[in-house]
């Protein structure tokens, strides 16, 4: 059934690979329920209800990124070789069985146990990095215009659903929340799973929607069809690990996840905690992602005319300017106005930090090295959270972990700073004949 749907798409008006990005924006909707930010509104109601400490508590997000960490290194090759749409649909349904539990946890060992499995399949089968490397490969010109639209499910998810689950905190209870989430889920995102398709060869196109012949016994980048066009040359894992550039692309996400899930995941509790009401508070969820669905196209328009790394870079020290609003905040109007910056910040580096790994290294492979890539990522986003959760907990406020999260963007920058674009000429290109004579 799905088969049929999908070749009728393919041969309409409309590229499939917008259909692609549809349906991974969907998907995004429901599973801001496990996202670090948004996970903040449930971290306080359950800790205290439990008598749980908060780095206790965290330490759940801890171990099911770690998992999801082992898992994408399989899952990125699995994307490249098979595609998307079981391991999607098949990673949807645990998903949602992950939330129905949640919502019948009983103790510390189980809420470990399940909050694990949920995380470690959200970040790594269901996972934005891999889902935005699927985007990749559908387009070439038009990419961050193309994974814009795609982070654009996120951002809707948390201004509907932030308001939704702080109100069904606080009438129901958080457990009443968490099944919430998972009736969502199975509802949206399993079905629209058996959408997703591999490459746009697969489906005899090519990326943007160009009309040349697609060789489908080939499945070539689209520019490297193009004498003289190097840019998309596709790297093989093992070339790429080669490159210096991927050891500096590798440690400033790294270092950059540990400094973001650090703040995203403590913003709501800091800001409850300096005495913003915790209505309000869970309010600064809203305010990031309307900030970051505000300016997500905008950092896509000039990221596809003046290059990814360029804007990345105003990027990051757009977070570093958020981070250090949010930790001196103490009113309202200060959490609302800090959170919004940070959520700018937070929207071009969802976007940018995938655009610039096709960027420089091509989409045949993408997936794969991806995968590798995201065991240091989702080590970060494992030690962020948990480090400033500990911080917390030594001290009795946030004041080090956000001096921490700082120097961690800062170090993120320069990372990215010195970077480089490798280069390789396909072997096509490299000897033609004219350069022969």
């Amino acid at each position: 059934m799905s088969d049929r749907i999908v070749r009728r798409l393919a041969a309409g008006r409309v590229y499939y690979g917008w259909y692609i990005v549809g349906v991974v924006l969907a998907t995004g909707i429901p599973r801001v329920g496990l996202n670090g930010w948004f996970f903040g509104i449930f971290l306080k109601p359950m800790s205290e209800d439990f008598g749980w400490t908060r780095a206790e508590t965290t330490g759940a997000v801890t171990i099911g990124t770690l998992i999801a960490a082992g898992l994408a290194v399989v899952l990125g090759g699995v994307l490249d070789r098979f595609g998307p749409r079981w391991m999607m649909a098949g990673g949807l349904a645990l998903l949602a069985a992950s939330y129905f539990s949640l919502a019948w946890v009983s103790s510390l060992f189980g809420f470990y146990a399940v909050y694990a499995v949920g995380r470690s399949v959200m970040q790594s089968a269901t996972g934005h990095t891999l889902m935005y490397a699927l985007v990749s490969k559908w387009f070439v010109r038009r990419r961050a215009t193309a994974i814009s639209a795609a982070t654009m499910g996120g951002y809707i998810g948390g201004i509907l659903l932030a308001p939704v689950a702080q109100l069904i905190i606080n009438t129901a209870g958080w457990r009443d929340a968490w099944t919430f989430f998972g009736v969502l889920t199975l509802i949206v995102l399993v079905p629209a799973a058996l959408l997703l398709r591999r490459v746009p060869e697969d489906l005899g196109l090519l990326p943007d929607g160009d009309l040349r012949a697609a060789p489908l016994d080939e499945p070539r980048d689209a520019l490297q069809q193009i004498p003289g066009k190097t840019e998309e040359v596709s790297f093989m894992l093992v070339e790429a690990v080669r490159t210096p550039a991927f050891w500096l692309l590798t440690l400033m996400v790294t270092v950059n996840s540990i400094a973001t899930t650090g703040t995203t995941f403590h913003m709501v509790p800091h800001f409850s905690d300096v005495g913003i009401s915790g209505t309000a508070a869970a309010g600064t969820v809203s305010v990031v992602t309307v900030a970051a669905i505000g300016s997500v196209f905008t950092w896509g328009y000039f990221a596809d005319r003046l290059g990814a790394k360029r804007i990345l870079l105003i990027v990051i020290a757009v977070l570093w300017l958020g981070a250090f609003l949010v930790s001196g905040a103490t009113t309202i109007t200060g959490a609302y106005a800090s959170a919004a910056i940070f959520g700018l910040g937070m929207a071009g580096y969802g976007l940018l930090s995938e655009v610039v790994w096709a960027d420089f290294f091509g989409r045949r492979y993408l997936g794969s090295i991806r995968g590798v890539t995201m065991v240091f990522q989702l080590a970060g986003n494992a030690g962020g959270s948990l480090i400033a959760a500990f911080l917390f907990d030594l001290r009795g406020n946030y004041g080090t972990a956000f001096t921490v999260i700082l120097v961690m963007f800062g170090a993120s920058f320069f990372m990215l700073l010195l970077a480089r674009r490798p280069h390789k000429v396909a072997p096509e290109i490299a000897a033609t004949p004219a350069d022969e004579s």
